[in-house]
């Protein structure tokens, strides 16, 4: 079966990298262009660390999408750069992996909007460990018996949005359990962010009762944490169209 090509935006960045190597790791898909705003012209393994890779950096997104014939874009880049790229990863019917956290609600309905006009996927992913999706489900359940819960998440601080998007979607989880609609009441389940040197990204959820806290924790102590992760996400950009937030497992 012919493998499927892939571009990571973002590609020079923490997150991009770790998720090139990944790519050139595994014979699933192909690692077909790397999108960045800087080191232009550059081989991606002089800033991998590797050797020659033939993957010419480019900073043009529209013109590298084309020449490469790409299926599936991934963007790990910043808040306000993520939107554009989507929007011309899908205007070109290429299907869009997001990791970057931060895009509102009003630009999540326009993307929604502008897939399903070119019947394509994009998957928005707040955080792609398989124990940051188990918490979340947890705190969920937990939500159904011991409804007095705060959120604390501590993250390195490079992360630009606060509180975090896990964080945001865990609260929402919790929310959903508890029946309640209205997001003015969203502080009912308050998130407490922490950003220092030496963290990567960790959460911890605390539930109180009469005379009992339940307290859920994930930590994610590097990056490679990530990857089985972004592998479930790839496979399932085939079997859906318009938005969907969050990485079933």
């Amino acid at each position: 079966m012919k493998r499927k090509k892939v571009a990571v935006i973002g590609c020079c960045g923490k997150m991009g990298q770790v998720v090139c190597r990944y790519l050139l790791s595994h014979n699933d898909y192909e690692l077909a262009a790397g999108i960045d705003s800087t080191r232009n012209g550059d081989d991606l393994g002089s800033v991998l660390g590797l050797g020659t890779t033939g993957i010419q950096i480019s900073s043009n997104l529209q013109t590298t999408l084309s020449e490469a014939n790409i299926d599936i874009a991934i963007d790990f880049t910043v808040p306000d750069a993520v939107v554009n790229n989507t929007a011309i990863c899908l205007q070109a019917k290429i299907a869009v992996l997001i990791g970057t956290t931060g895009i509102n609600q009003e630009d999540q309905i326009k993307l929604d909007h502008l897939a399903r006009k070119m019947n394509t996927a994009v998957m928005i992913v707040p955080n792609f460990a398989i124990g940051a999706i188990l918490m979340m489900e947890f705190a969920r359940k937990a939500a159904r018996y011991m409804g007095n819960v705060e959120i604390i998440e501590m993250h390195h601080p490079q992360k630009l949005d606060k509180p975090s998007g896990t964080a945001i979607r865990t609260r929402q989880h919790i929310l959903d359990e508890l029946g309640i609609k209205d997001e003015s009441t969203a502080e009912q389940v308050p998130i407490h962010s922490v950003r220092l040197p030496g963290l990567v990204a960790h959460q911890t959820v605390i539930f109180g009762d009469v005379g009992q806290t339940l307290t859920i924790r994930h930590d994610s102590l590097n990056r490679d944490s990530f990857m089985p992760g972004i592998g479930i996400a790839l496979s399932q950009m085939s079997s859906f169209s318009g938005l969907k937030v969050g990485l079933e497992i």
